[in-house]
């Protein structure tokens, strides 16, 4: 007898159903910790990108981790904790803590560089980063945590010497801005001083055109900062796919060639694309199929599809 192929929405269930764990785990560690840590609070549309995370990390520490030593770089890192949903929240763990409980995999990075610009932030994400013991009893080593409260762009600067020093050999990084906070020089640095890294990057699609629209320079001078070199053909009537034409292209240019966006949808009109980035090799990249997989999965969900399927797993919602 053949075996059953999961369904889509046991595919989501199935993810949905850790993240919601693993942030309950967090949020009851978090009784443990003096004050009340400030949390990240979004649409349930931030589970879809969690997902796609989820993904690619035991694929990219079992690939890369026996061979060298590896680090996770979250230039936007947030509190650790998200609570998502209107009505009710729900908690689910933060990029830099989900990369932290290497789900599907005994791997681990060797190395955690965190940065975000809100203290409160910055302050919450190393108590929950430094108190989170794994299920095998393992702690992050203090001299294998680097936390830093500012701008991203400054950060970013640093990171190559500071993995350097720590005799890193490869390196995820997650980029995930809330807006354009990010310039494109600030990337081409990065990816110049670190030859070997995978990057993901949020790319505010919906946003753009908005930006774009404005009449101030500032708001065009901003937008055309994060999008690098060929924006200045970008104006007030071009459109997402052209912007992120101009951002493909020049991700391309630094040799990160390999590159599929990955809708994120939440309500209405809102959206915004991944863009994973990996260097071109010989033999292809051997684990970027597992983000094909990852496309293929949230790109047939929304926020609100994803709201249901919360509820439904907690009990609050039967199944048809």
């Amino acid at each position: 007898m053949s075996k059953r192929t999961e369904s889509d929405r046991e595919r989501l269930v199935k993810h949905l159903s850790w993240l919601m764990e693993a942030g309950g785990r967090i949020a009851e560690r978090d009784s443990n910790l003096p004050g009340h840590p400030p949390t990240y609070d979004k649409g349930c549309w931030t589970a879809l990108k969690l997902i796609c995370l989820k993904y690619y990390i035991p694929g990219y520490l079992n690939i890369l981790a026996p061979r060298r030593r590896v680090a996770y770089v979250d230039l936007f890192a947030g509190p650790g904790l998200n609570l998502v949903g209107s009505s009710r929240s729900v908690p689910l763990p933060g990029s830099p803590m989900l990369a932290l409980m290497h789900p599907g995999t005994k791997r681990r990075f060797s190395c955690h560089l965190l940065c975000d610009k809100n203290p409160a932030y910055c302050e919450a994400l190393g108590r929950r980063v430094r108190s989170w013991v794994d299920e095998d009893g393992h702690a992050l080593e203090a001299g294998d945590l680097v936390t830093f409260n500012g701008d991203a762009n400054e950060f970013a600067r640093n990171v190559p010497a500071t993995l350097k020093r720590m005799d890193i050999g490869h390196s995820l990084v997650f980029i995930d801005p809330e807006g354009m906070e990010f310039d494109w020089q600030s990337l081409k640095f990065l990816v110049e001083h670190l030859p070997y890294s995978d990057l993901i990057i949020l790319f505010p699609s919906a946003g753009l055109p908005r930006v774009l629209g404005r009449t101030d320079e500032g708001a065009l001078a901003r937008a055309r900062r994060f999008l690098g070199p060929g924006s200045e053909r970008i104006g007030p009537d071009s459109t997402e796919d052209e912007a992120m034409s101009v951002y493909r292209a020049n991700l391309a240019a630094l040799g990160k060639e390999i590159s599929t966006e990955i809708a994120i949808v939440g309500t209405g009109s809102f959206h915004y694309h991944l863009i994973p980035a990996v260097r071109k090799t010989a033999s292809g990249s051997p684990w970027f199929r597992i983000l094909t997989d990852a496309k293929d999965l949230v790109e047939k969900f929304d926020g609100d599809i994803v709201k249901v399927v919360m509820d439904q797993i907690d009990g609050r919602m039967g199944v048809l």
